[in-house]
């Protein structure tokens, strides 16, 4: 289990700050709740985990210079395979 939640007298359900964090959930974002079998599922809706590619600008944390495409072809950095 991750997370024990409260239902409030409103209905509410509060999702620990960790997991909000670690989901990358923002207030304001949608979440679909899904009826199974075992159970409730919930997670964000297609609509808020959809980024556009400037979005996704140093989110792998690249500290390095900035490269050119032309210099992006991983064959420029291949070692040759030994006979």
């Amino acid at each position: 289990m991750d997370a024990l939640l409260t239902l409030s007298s409103k209905g509410q359900l509060v999702i620990p700050a960790r997991l909000r964090q670690l989901l990358g959930l923002q207030p304001g974002d949608r979440l679909e709740l899904t009826l199974e079998t075992d159970g409730l599922r919930l997670r964000p809706h297609a609509s808020a985990t959809q980024v556009s590619a400037q979005d996704l600008i140093g989110c792998a944390g690249y500290q390095g210079p900035v490269i050119p495409l032309d210099q992006l072809d991983p064959a420029l950095y291949a070692t040759p395979l030994l006979p």
